[in-house]
Formats: C-alpha cells, sequence, structure tokens
C-alpha cells in the first residue's frame, strides 16, 4: 500500500473499512496526546495540522467513494468545528450562564439540528457503500476484494454474500407449486 497517497492525498478513493480505521487512529491519537499539553505552541501546531490533513484527505477520497465531490469536505470540517464550539457554548449555558428561555429554547433546537445533521453526514461517511464500479474519481476500490480481479462489479452486498449463496444451492420450491 501507498502511505503516502492514503494518508496525504487528495485524489482516488477508499472504502469504509480504512476510512474507519484511519478516523479511529485520529481519534486515539488526538485522546493521547491530548493531556499532554506541550508546552511548545511549535510542535503542537504541527501535529495538528498532521492530523487535520489526514482527516481532510481521507474524508476527500471517502466521499469520492461515495461519488460526490471533494469540496463537499470543506461544510464537513466547518460544521464540525461549529459543533465543537457550539456544544462548548451549550455546556457552559447548562453550568451556571444565565440566559433566557427563549435563549433556551434556541439552544436547544440547534442542538437537536446539529445531531441531525451530524448523524447523517456520519451515516454517509462510514454506512453507506461506495459507488459500485468506477467512477469519475477512479476504480471501485472494493472491486478486487470481492472478484479478484480490479474491475469487476461487486457481489451484492445487500443480500446474502455470494459465497453463502453457492454453498446453499439452488432455492426451494413452494409445496404448492
Amino acid at each position: 500500500m501507498n502511505w503516502a497517497w492514503y494518508l496525504f492525498s487528495f485524489k482516488g478513493r477508499i472504502s469504509r473499512a480504512r476510512y474507519i480505521v484511519v478516523q479511529l487512529a485520529l481519534v486515539t491519537c488526538w485522546l493521547a496526546l491530548w493531556p499532554l499539553q506541550w508546552k511548545t505552541l511549535h510542535l503542537d501546531l504541527v501535529v495538528a495540522i498532521a492530523m487535520w490533513w489526514i482527516n481532510t484527505a481521507t474524508t476527500v477520497k471517502r466521499l469520492h467513494d461515495r461519488n460526490w465531490s471533494g469540496w463537499w469536505a470543506v461544510p464537513i470540517f466547518v460544521f464540525n468545528r461549529l459543533a465543537y464550539l457550539y456544544y462548548g457554548l451549550f455546556i457552559g449555558g447548562y453550568f451556571g450562564v444565565d440566559i433566557s428561555i427563549a435563549g433556551e429554547l434556541l439552544l436547544v433546537m440547534t442542538a437537536v439540528a446539529i445531531s441531525l445533521l451530524g448523524t447523517w453526514i456520519f451515516i454517509e461517511l462510514v454506512f453507506l457503500i461506495g459507488t459500485e464500479g468506477r467512477n469519475r474519481f477512479g476504480p471501485d476500490p472494493l472491486a478486487h476484494v470481492t472478484t479478484g480481479t480490479p474491475e469487476n462489479s461487486r457481489s451484492d452486498q445487500h443480500g446474502v454474500p455470494a459465497f453463502l449463496v453457492h454453498r446453499a444451492g439452488a432455492a426451494p420450491t413452494s409445496v404448492l407449486d
């Protein structure tokens, strides 16, 4: 595997599994480094930029796999940062900041909207399969996994896997036929 392309390039496609592995590795790295709170801003900034770049590059390739433009990563990134700031304000408001009832209602409605949009983004990037076969961003990253050849189409991923269908034999006939 070409790790430089996989982690730093904005071209091509990656599968759900590879996207999830990178995202889990980034979260693990962030959780491991967060308590350290480095004293040098330079090192902290370099690590943050590297993690942001890897996150953006893999998100763009995952969007490409869904046959979406990579530019959709920009509003996703902005949404994630705004949600982070908003929930910080929401938690601050909950723990003692005096706001009116209308303000509280607005905070709750915005929290619901942010949660729904974040859930949709998560489902789109993590659970939905990519475009079958070649699309405008490159070949199917899963084509070689199920068929052994790079450009053949995948087996039906919505139902029973192909290897089980072959072992099960023909479908049973109805007694009433």
